[in-house]
């Protein structure tokens, strides 16, 4: 295939594990554009299925198509060993089980050239099964369409949105293009990727990191991504403890940059998650009464942001049933409190049939 290089180069890391069902659509996606000029890095993650095989097929028939062949280490490494693979002067993450949209590249590169930002944010539709569902931009998040939002606006507005649960700024790594300067400019001052990112946080951890060395991001009214709903769970979620690891380290991300308008929501929202997955553990019968208290216990008595919460509660007036207990260390009415709210959550007929649904729709794929 002729490579066209009148335009800036653009590195699309698709980072690879064990995804032979869905890869050879994702790799279609990228490999049908219309914008040319790409470098197409797929980075095999230590594969044990036939997903190395049906890459190399592809990079035999296109020159664009590069492998980066490593043992297992999850995500997170596996898109800084593309990152450090990327020769172009914008880089795109893609997950091999999703897809691009047609002229995603080049309307993001569109937005680049229009308005020479350093980030442009895409839209993008869920896929369950063969159905799809677009999102609608004032549904999407908060962040403006059409308009270029610099410093100190960007940061001063928007970096809240790491640290609460708000919908102002999209998390996700994916669905964007980023200047490659910035990556690397981040990349040499702090840690983009760490062997310790949880499974769940990866792309909040990322943008969080490299959000302050941003001078301007500009958000597109275009789907550019068709995210492959279903891997979230619907029912007891193994994976959510991951979450916690995250708490502490945007709390010290807010203390390195005095970002004071974090503090209250990171922990209503620390708190929040800490209930929920009580609850959980308690519904789903995965622990006993015991259990769940030493997991709150040690929550309590060893997570940094909880000593800080405790000094925030000290201060107020009133306080919810959730924070009272919390502030007085009761394990046994937290237990009782989440016992309540697991049954208000996960009982609910509306939970119950979503997650049927997904569960159902999750077993078929585009091809």
């Amino acid at each position: 295939m002729m490579i066209c290089d009148s335009q800036p180069l653009v590195s699309i890391i698709v980072s690879l594990y064990n995804q032979e069902k869905y890869l050879g659509a994702c790799l279609r996606s990228v490999c049908r554009q219309t914008y040319k000029n790409l470098e197409i890095i797929i980075v095999n993650d230590g594969s044990t299925d036939r997903s190395l095989q049906i890459a190399n097929d592809l990079a035999s028939r296109d020159q664009r198509v590069r492998i980066v062949n490593k043992h297992n280490e999850g995500l997170s490494y596996a898109r800084r060993d593309g990152l450090l693979a990327a020769t172009g002067d914008f880089v795109s993450f893609l997950d091999s089980d999703d897809l691009m949209t047609h002229r995603s590249i080049e309307l993001m590169m569109n937005a680049v050239k229009n308005n020479g930002v350093d980030l442009v944010i895409g839209m993008y539709d869920n896929l369950v099964g063969c159905i799809t569902t677009h999102h609608k931009a004032d549904k999407c998040c908060l962040f403006p369409c059409g308009r270029v939002v610099s410093q100190p606006e960007l940061f001063d507005k928007y970096y809240v949105n790491f640290f609460s649960s708000t919908r102002l700024f999209p998390i996700n790594a994916w669905g964007k293009l980023y200047r490659k300067g910035v990556l690397d400019k981040a990349s040499r001052e702090t840690e983009l990727f760490s062997p310790n990112i949880p499974f769940m946080g990866e792309d909040l951890y990322f943008n969080m990191k490299v959000f302050p060395y941003l001078d301007s991001a500009y958000r597109i009214d275009a789907s550019v991504y068709k995210y492959r709903y279903g891997g979230g769970t619907f029912g007891f979620n193994t994976k959510f403890p991951q979450i916690f690891f995250l708490f502490d380290k945007r709390l010290e991300l807010l203390d390195k940059y005095n970002y004071t308008q974090g503090y209250d929501t990171l922990f209503e929202q620390y708190i929040a998650f800490l209930y929920h997955h009580a609850s959980q553990l308690i519904y789903f019968k995965k622990s006993n009464k015991q259990d769940v208290i030493s997991f709150l216990r040690q929550e309590c008595e060893n997570r940094n942001i909880l000593h800080r919460i405790k000094e925030l509660f000290a201060q107020k007036d009133s306080l919810s049933e959730g924070d009272r207990l919390l502030l007085n260390m009761d394990y046994e009415g937290m237990y009782n409190y989440c016992e309540a709210l697991g049954k208000t959550i996960f009982g609910s007929l509306k939970f119950k049939v979503i997650g049927l649904l997904v569960k159902a729709f999750s077993y078929s794929y585009l091809c």
